[in-house]
C-alpha cells in the first residue's frame, strides 16, 4: 500500500490537498471471485411456482468474510444462501465439517438433506448452496421444492 501526502507553508486554497493511492495486494493463490445477485439466479415467479404458494419477495445481500464471499437471497418464507470459496478443495472441506444428514442423489457434486434444522445443502465445485423454506408445508413438499430450488439455482451459476 502506498501513501502519498503533501502539506506546504503555502496555503492556496482554504481546503488542504492530499493525494492518496491505495494499490490492493495480489495474491495469486486465491482466485478473484466476482459478486453476483444471488436473487437473479432463480425469479420469484419461478419461486413460488415450485412451492406452489406466493411467497414474500426476497431481496440479495452480499458479504465477504476472509476468502469466503456470502450470497444471500432471503425473504420471510424463503432463504437461499450461497458461499463462493473460489477454491473447490476448501469448499468441500467446509461441507464435509459436518455431515451427519442423510445424502440426496443426482443434485451437484454432493448433497444433503438438513431438515429439520434446513432443507438442503449442495456442494457444487467452489460453491455450497443451502436452501431453506419457512412455508409451513409438510417436510416431504419442503425437501422437493427446496431441491428443486437449489437444481434452478445451480444451472444459473455464473462460470
Amino acid at each position: 500500500m502506498s501513501l502519498i501526502a503533501g502539506c506546504s507553508d503555502e496555503q492556496t486554497s482554504p481546503v488542504a490537498q492530499n493525494q492518496i493511492s491505495v494499490t490492493p495486494p495480489v495474491n495469486t493463490q486465491q482466485p478473484v471471485q466476482q459478486a453476483f445477485d444471488p436473487c437473479a439466479l432463480i425469479s420469484h415467479t419461478n419461486m413460488e411456482e415450485i412451492v406452489g404458494t406466493s411467497v414474500t419477495t426476497p431481496s440479495a445481500s452480499v458479504d465477504r468474510l476472509g476468502n469466503v464471499m456470502y450470497l444471500n437471497c432471503s425473504s420471510d418464507d424463503i432463504h437461499i444462501n450461497i458461499e463462493s470459496w473460489g477454491d473447490a478443495s476448501k469448499a468441500a472441506a467446509s461441507y464435509d465439517f459436518s455431515s451427519k444428514h442423510p445424502s440426496i442423489e443426482g443434485l451437484g457434486d454432493k448433497a444433503r438433506n438438513t431438515q429439520p434444522l434446513g432443507e438442503v445443502d449442495v456442494l457444487y465445485g467452489s460453491y455450497i448452496i443451502s436452501v431453506d423454506l419457512f412455508l409451513g408445508l409438510n417436510r416431504k413438499d419442503e425437501l422437493d421444492a427446496a431441491q428443486e430450488i437449489a437444481r434452478v439455482v445451480l444451472e444459473n451459476l455464473p462460470d
